[in-house]
């Protein structure tokens, strides 16, 4: 995966965490996409390897796609030493464009006529196995 990311223009980046019963919460699952294909990373099974992925976010030339980036943000660099360069959050572009709605699901559609699925948005991502219809 080090190795595809760092070959890519550009790839976005999912973030899902957990904070129930939890003052910090922890980082479950990242997803990460480029043009040609989608990954799952189980970052707590591989939560001491993620920051093999370092270089990829902090390299300039990458172009890394978030939407609605603060939280995940802050969770890359505290639970992984993860630092972003060379972001786009298509939550703020959609802001500073001021289209109708901010939402990924209202971008979606809107410019992409995709119907996004996002009832597992608030699920407990903390269990394991995940369900199939969670990934």
């Amino acid at each position: 995966l080090r190795q595809k990311l760092e070959s890519v223009p550009e790839f976005a980046v999912d973030l899902e965490h957990h904070n129930v019963r939890s003052y910090l919460g922890i980082t479950c699952l990242m997803q990460i996409s480029t043009r040609d294909c989608d990954y799952i990373v189980d970052v707590i099974t591989l939560r001491r390897s993620v920051n093999l992925l370092a270089e990829a976010f902090a390299n300039p030339k990458i172009t890394k796609v978030f939407h609605g980036a603060d939280w995940d943000i802050k969770w890359l660099q505290r639970d992984f030493g993860i630092y972003v360069v060379n972001m786009f959050d298509t939550g703020q572009a959609s802001r500073f464009l001021q289209f109708k709605g901010f939402s990924l699901a209202f971008l979606l559609k809107d410019i992409c006529n995709v119907n996004a699925d996002k009832q597992y948005q608030l699920s407990d991502w903390i269990i394991r196995p995940l369900p199939k219809e969670m990934i």
